[in-house]
């Protein structure tokens, strides 16, 4: 197939994510996953009504334009799924001893509020299943241990950047 090609094959008709599951759940606080706005990617907003439960689908388009504030992906693969973890509620009424001149809501909070990177660890799984404009469905299990901690730095640092090559393999079902 010329690459550029867009066939029934290789377009997407429907994605799902589903049966969401936290294999190791953290003792402190409550995990949470969210569809997130690609354009807000980088930052640590969330919206509470793009909370997922169990599952999400998305919707797909073939239009020039899509709304990046619904999970909608184009049917040609040409946009990412954007998610963001969120551990909530892990100090409540908590009061700083140290007298800090600008305080940021980040790893280095976590460090002055004496949160272990123990008590925070997660792991998640769920099912990605795509079904092409065939009708051929194509799932993929996955597990993600949310990154605390790399070699060379921790979130305590106030931000980690982690680089990882994946190879998903999806099985036609």
């Amino acid at each position: 197939m010329p690459s550029g090609e867009f066939t029934a094959e290789n377009t997407l008709k429907k994605v799902t994510i589903s049966d969401i599951n936290y294999t190791l759940s953290p003792s402190t606080g409550t995990p949470n996953l969210y569809f997130k706005n690609i354009n807000n990617f980088a930052t640590s907003n969330y919206e509470e009504n793009n909370k997922i439960e169990n599952s999400i689908d998305f919707e797909t388009s073939s239009e020039d334009e899509i709304d990046y504030s619904t999970p909608t992906l184009y049917n040609n693969c040409a946009n990412p799924i954007t998610l963001s973890y969120v551990n909530s509620n892990i100090k409540e009424n908590y009061t700083l001893t140290d007298t800090i001149s600008n305080l940021s809501y980040d790893g280095s909070l976590l460090k002055a509020c004496s949160v272990t990177l123990n008590s925070i660890s997660c792991k998640l799984s769920f099912v990605i299943t795509i079904i092409n404009n065939l009708d051929e469905t194509y799932s993929c299990p996955l597990t993600l241990t949310i990154p605390l901690s790399t070699e060379s730095s921790t979130i305590y640092d106030g931000s980690l950047t982690l680089n990882e090559v994946t190879n998903f393999n999806f099985i036609k079902t």
